[in-house]
């Protein structure tokens, strides 16, 4: 009988997988393609949390012109710390008091009560996460009201980054500021010490150790303002 031809019999590939070292050089790549665009998108981010912040300080100045021309004057701080309260994030009764430091009459003015990096707070002594720092030259926020003859008294002085002085530091022309703490949810360089007597500020570029972004009302453009409106 004729032999049959048989065909051979399947040769089964045997399936090939990554290996330990194949493995661990996919993720070290992976981890370095991450790493590396982590940078920048976290660069893009902070850049547009400090945009974001600084046209809400813009809107928080108009708002604060916007009381003087109303009331004659500017605002007292907020002083109250229980979120409870009905006084929470409106203005203290003038006198203003500078023995403590005040935060921004946020619902006085019709704004929001933080930064781009703030959250509300819940309890009276929950910290003050992005929340506006705000100081007035009590002349300017008294019952009594604005005059073109009103003069700075609280003395607001102001410097840069590098601590050179903006304001003269004999006379400060500055009647308000107000500041957010930045990225880092808390106050630096001058901003960091509270002084009832002694107000010094700092203003200017962000650095390694200096995040906050502050503004200032001027006495010269406050007066014309309150002119200009009819205020005087």
């Amino acid at each position: 009988m004729p032999a049959m031809n048989r065909a051979p019999p399947p040769r089964h590939r045997r399936a090939r997988g990554f290996t330990l070292a194949e493995l661990a050089i996919v993720l070290v790549v992976i981890g370095l393609l991450t790493g590396g665009m982590l940078g920048p998108l976290a660069s893009r981010l902070e850049a547009r949390q400090r945009q974001e912040t600084s046209e809400r300080l813009r809107d928080i100045e108009q708002a604060l012109y916007g009381f003087a021309i109303l009331h004659g004057r500017l605002p007292c701080p907020s002083t109250e710390h229980d979120p409870g309260s009905p006084g929470y994030g409106r203005e203290n009764a003038p006198p203003c008091d500078d023995s403590v430091e005040g935060m921004l009459p946020w619902r006085t003015l019709g704004l929001g009560p933080v930064d781009a990096w703030g959250t509300p707070r819940s309890s009276p002594t929950a910290p003050w996460p992005g929340h506006w720092r705000y100081r007035v030259d009590r002349a300017f926020a008294a019952a009594g009201g604005i005059s073109a003859a009103t003069a700075p008294l609280s003395n607001l002085q102001l410097y840069d980054h590098d601590n050179r002085p903006i304001t003269v530091e004999s006379e400060s022309r500055a009647v308000a500021i107000v500041y957010s703490t930045g990225n880092n949810l808390r106050a630096d360089g001058l901003n960091a010490s509270y002084s009832a007597t002694h107000p010094r500020y700092q203003a200017g570029e962000a650095t390694a150790s200096f995040d906050d972004l502050l503004i200032w009302i001027g006495h010269p453009l406050l007066i014309a303002r309150l002119a200009q409106a009819g205020r005087l």
